[in-house]
């Protein structure tokens, strides 16, 4: 089978991370992949020698110009390569994926990647208008599919993120500082804010724990001042985004995420693959549908600053405890392994699109 994955760019961020691990994981079964980028950027996930990138530049002087240009981009593109089956990653390239089907034979899926009560105004009104047209769609969690049309979610699939894990953590000795983490964009939809807060809260009831916070955006100037407003700066670092999180994962004691809202929380989900015990926030959408409170994790309300101290300090004193949460979390690995969630895409887009086409 022919497969194009269609995104912007493979920067880091949750979606690319998922692109990429599918893309290798279609590759290894014996497909030909080719990844369409709009952006030429490095690239921050390893692809298979076999996955094909083609970058598709837009040029234009104006941002309408650059949007015709990259729709007649993926035109050209289509008919020149042929493939069997567009993946639009993200709402935003579902247009630009349906300009290059127009008149051929490819089937176009749409990907929703982000929680859909997130979108705004005009964005949301385009995706939700076009989304039926395409010949399929693919969800991460029924709450997601609830929010779009009844015509598009007849004729989509529910199916969670592959994980690709490689490393492992091990329980590591007692010490004297306890070592906590998170991971994510530095954006409000992380919330970084209530996490920054409970930590320092924490600290200020006797915690004797330092946070390590990995990841970057347009939130850090600001997160780093309340940190220090709070007093806390000297026990929270700020580390960047890192190509190779899973293996820093497994150096510390505890993981906690504060999202208020989610698609579905990629690095909440390789935390506890690697067998790292997690505390996260009960948002929309995600968390809840992996983690049962008590037996693989605890789930904390959305920007409650005192439960989350209390569980981050619980969490510290019930070390034995913990670590059992972090065993029953690891079995998350094999239930969304890279080779069993990309059979699940495979047999979606075979039997429900492209039956006449054989893997």
């Amino acid at each position: 089978m022919k497969i194009v994955v269609l995104i912007s760019s493979l920067q880091g961020g949750g979606a690319e991370r998922v692109a990429a691990t599918l893309a290798n994981q279609f590759s290894r079964m014996g497909n030909e992949v080719t990844i369409w980028l709009f952006h030429s950027e490095e690239q921050a996930y390893q692809l298979e020698k076999t996955v094909s990138v083609r970058v598709l530049q837009a040029k234009g002087k104006n941002r309408l110009i650059k949007i015709v240009n990259r729709a007649l981009s993926c035109r050209r593109e289509a008919a020149l390569e042929k493939p069997d089956v567009l993946l639009a990653f993200t709402i935003t390239n579902i247009p630009y994926a349906l300009v290059a089907k127009t008149g051929g034979r490819i089937k176009v899926l749409g990907l929703e990647r982000a929680n859909p009560r997130s979108h705004k105004g005009l964005l949301w009104a385009i995706a939700r208008l076009l989304s039926p047209l395409c010949d399929g769609f693919i969800f991460q969690t029924e709450g997601a599919k609830s929010c779009y049309p009844y015509a598009t979610g007849k004729k989509a699939a529910v199916i969670k993120n592959p994980l690709s894990v490689v490393y492992e953590r091990r329980i590591p000795a007692e010490k004297s500082v306890f070592k906590i983490c998170s991971a994510g964009r530095l954006h409000s939809d992380k919330d970084f804010e209530t996490l920054i807060k409970a930590f320092a809260l924490y600290r200020k009831e006797g915690g004797r724990g330092e946070l390590d916070i990995f990841g970057d955006g347009i939130k850090r100037g600001e997160l780093e001042e309340m940190t220090k407003s709070l007093g806390a700066d000297g026990s929270v670092r700020f580390m960047g985004f890192t190509k190779n999180l899973q293996e820093k994962l497994c150096g510390y004691d505890l993981f906690v995420f504060s999202s208020r809202s989610e698609g579905m929380p990629n690095a909440l989900l390789e935390a506890m693959a690697v067998g790292l015990p997690c505390i996260s926030s009960d948002c929309d959408f995600g968390p809840r549908e992996f983690i049962h409170s008590g037996e693989n994790g605890i789930l904390v309300p959305v920007g409650d600053v005192k439960k989350m101290a209390g569980a981050i300090r619980w969490a510290q004193e019930n070390s034995e405890m913990r670590e059992r949460m972090a065993k029953e979390a690891k079995k998350i690995k094999a239930e969304l392994s890279a080779e069993v969630i990309s059979r699940v895409w495979l047999d979606y887009i075979n039997q429900t699109l492209c039956k006449k086409v054989e893997t």
